[in-house]
């Protein structure tokens, strides 16, 4: 297939979708606004100053003109308010959209102008891709027909996220963005009384973002000294290798459909002490692979996380449980293999029903659009 991603180039899980539909044999063109990584193929697409409602539809001469040149069969948008939208506004078809979580999770009532835009996006595309089933319900909320809606998460690389040849006692990690969404000041403060009671415990936070410099010194003047380390956006492998001797994941969303870095840790034996958010209930439960905490209570984490700690027994049990989960529905191999026959078919369908690259009439969609 040939197929036109778009998407955030500079984003990791981009990374891993393109690379692995490459791999697959598949001819994937990136286009994306923002600039990617060297090593990563990917054509520019022209960024005007302006905000991302305006921002996104003002790359659409260029985009079209890209698209007729490459000729895809099946155009692949990611994050449904700036990429969705520019791919309904390019009319190529077939169009599958992926919603990522904070694109559809967090459209309230009064967002009337993103609400009205995703439902455009939904509305024109073919097929709609969501990781979990909150945000699938958030997406028929918004008018996404059961036939065209798949709900099917990413998974982890098994053969990368696995248990590491030792685990390090007290060894508590994050792996988060930087951002208000992942409410990092709740972590910092609910791992303290941890930190103090434990001299051999420890606290790693990778991930980076617009908070980081806020965060750390808001560590600096909570935590004990020399007890945490801010290491930064950590190459696969690297964070692999620090979740494989992990004791504990940590993790205080405030909103989450499938939270990759969930699944990472639970293939890695890194035991999950995470907000109690629906997301998460997806995958783990309180005692069941996980301990709880209500979101943003900080004092809840430190008991949640005093529990995790003081059984050993329990720890062994929940990350032999999350082993078995990981293999049964959270193998990135299979389910991105899913995703493959879904695109594959959708451009066949496109292929053998309607000349290529054009949009569907009213009547093939049936009424909707």
């Amino acid at each position: 297939m040939r197929i036109a991603t778009l998407a955030n180039a500079s984003a990791v899980h981009a990374r891993r979708w393109v690379e692995h539909f490459r791999a697959r044999g598949h001819t994937v063109g990136l286009w994306s606004l923002e600039p990617g990584p060297p090593d990563l193929p990917h054509s520019r697409l022209p960024r005007a100053p302006l905000p991302g409602w305006l921002r996104y539809p003002l790359a659409l001469p260029a985009l079209a003109r890209a698209l007729a040149g490459f000729a895809p069969d099946l155009v692949d948008a990611h994050f449904v308010p700036n990429y969705g939208l520019l791919g309904a506004l390019s009319g190529r078809r077939p169009l599958a959209v992926t919603a990522w979580g904070s694109d559809l999770l967090t459209v309230g009532p009064r967002d009337a102008l993103r609400r009205s835009r995703a439902r455009f996006v939904i509305a024109r595309a073919d097929a709609v891709l969501v990781d979990a089933e909150n945000l699938g319900a958030a997406a028929r909320a918004l008018g996404a027909a059961t036939e065209r809606l798949h709900v099917i998460p990413w998974g982890v690389d098994r053969a990368r996220f696995r248990p590491g040849p030792s685990r390090e006692p007290g060894l508590l990690v994050s792996a988060r963005m930087h951002e208000r969404l992942y409410d990092l000041p709740t972590l910092i403060a609910g791992v303290r009384p941890a930190l103090e009671r434990l001299p051999h415990a420890r606290l790693v936070i990778a991930g980076d973002g617009s908070m980081r410099p806020g965060l750390e010194r808001l560590a600096r003047a909570k935590l004990p000294a020399g007890r945490f380390e801010f290491v930064g956006r950590l190459e696969p492998g690297a964070l692999a290798e620090l979740l494989g001797r992990a004791e504990i994941y940590l993790s205080a969303s405030l909103s989450d459909s499938t939270s990759v870095s969930l699944l990472e840790a639970m293939a890695s034996c890194a035991v999950p002490v995470v907000s109690d958010i629906e997301g998460n209930r997806e995958w783990v439960g309180e005692g069941e692979g996980a301990r709880l905490f209500p979101p943003g209570d900080s004092a809840a984490l430190a008991r949640a996380l005093e529990h995790a700690l003081d059984d050993s027994a329990w720890r062994e049990a929940a990350r032999g449980r999350n082993l078995r989960v990981i293999a049964e529905r959270g193998d990135w191999s299979a389910n991105l293999g899913r995703i493959e026959a879904l695109f594959a078919r959708l451009a066949a369908e496109s292929e053998g029903g309607r000349p290529h690259g054009h949009a569907p009439s009213r009547s093939s969609r049936g009424g909707r659009g």
